[in-house]
């Protein structure tokens, strides 16, 4: 065998070899669907990809506290809004009370249903939501942005004052001043008159509270509507970089088989000559 045939051979086989190589890859991509099956495909685009799955895998996560704190201050509004509906209520005994008409035996009736409703009143300070206090206490902090934390207020840690303590001691004075500890002391009309004012200041700090809540929870609808937005932009991205596209890898891979057959048909009428040379 001439030195040429050798080199024909081994030509023939290297491109064999090539064309069986892009063949396999455009197989793979053509049954995953994806453009980059190793990081050596395209090491630039497999860096990409890496920080653009960083990126949702954080943006995911302010989605997640979003959401939780969506969950507390809706809680927050749900308990807010039934402590209005307490202090609106004993607001309207305290009117009733605070009349010369209305008899000594309704105003103790009216001071049994503002004891109840100031258990009620405190029993909704003290609600809990996954073992913490929603009112009171330490408040939760959610960062829902790369700059942007959100929390709930404390209502005992008010620049006014301390909301649950405020309540406490305008119920018990309201109660004590339409069913008087000693008997033979009559209901204070004048003391309930100006409680019922200090009822009013209650409602108004429920309700300045009630207006921030509200305000936090349509930031954080803003904030859930970018996140959702940001997190369908980072998978077109991905899809950019990771993804191929199946009409054209089919295309190509038709092609590559055709071109690996006409070479497969080439190279044996090229080698067969050879060989009978050899053999002679």
């Amino acid at each position: 065998m001439r030195v040429t045939d050798l080199s024909i051979e081994r030509n023939f086989l290297h491109n064999i070899f090539k064309l069986e190589k892009r063949l396999a890859r455009l197989q793979d991509q053509a049954s995953s669907g994806r453009r980059i099956l190793r990081p050596q495909d395209d090491p630039i685009g497999t860096g990409r990809a890496v920080y653009l799955r960083h990126d949702m895998a954080v943006n995911n996560q302010y989605q997640r506290n979003i959401d939780k704190a969506k969950n507390w201050m809706e809680q927050t509004e749900s308990a807010l809004a039934h402590l209005t509906n307490v202090i609106t209520r004993a607001r309207e005994l305290a009117l009733t009370g605070a009349t010369g008409t209305t008899p000594p035996d309704a105003k103790k009736a009216i001071a049994v249903e503002i004891e109840q409703l100031w258990e009620e009143a405190i029993s909704v300070l003290e609600t809990t939501v996954d073992k913490r206090n929603l009112l009171t206490g330490a408040m939760p902090v959610w960062k829902v942005a790369r700059d942007v934390t959100i929390t709930s207020d404390d209502l005992t840690q008010l620049e006014d004052g301390d909301l649950k303590e405020y309540i406490n001691v305008t119920f018990q004075q309201l109660k004590y001043a339409l069913d008087p500890e000693d008997p033979s002391q009559e209901p204070d009309e004048d003391a309930i008159q100006q409680l019922v004012g200090d009822l009013d200041d209650c409602l108004d700090k429920i309700l300045s509270q009630r207006a921030k809540n509200g305000a936090r929870l349509r930031r954080l609808d803003i904030l859930s509507e970018k996140a959702l937005n940001m997190d369908i932009e980072y998978e077109r991205l991905l899809s950019n970089v990771e993804e191929v596209d199946l009409v054209e890898v089919v295309v190509r891979l038709k092609s590559q088989e055709a071109a690996y057959q006409a070479a497969l048909a080439v190279g044996a009428r090229l080698i067969q000559p050879s060989l009978l040379d050899h053999l002679r």
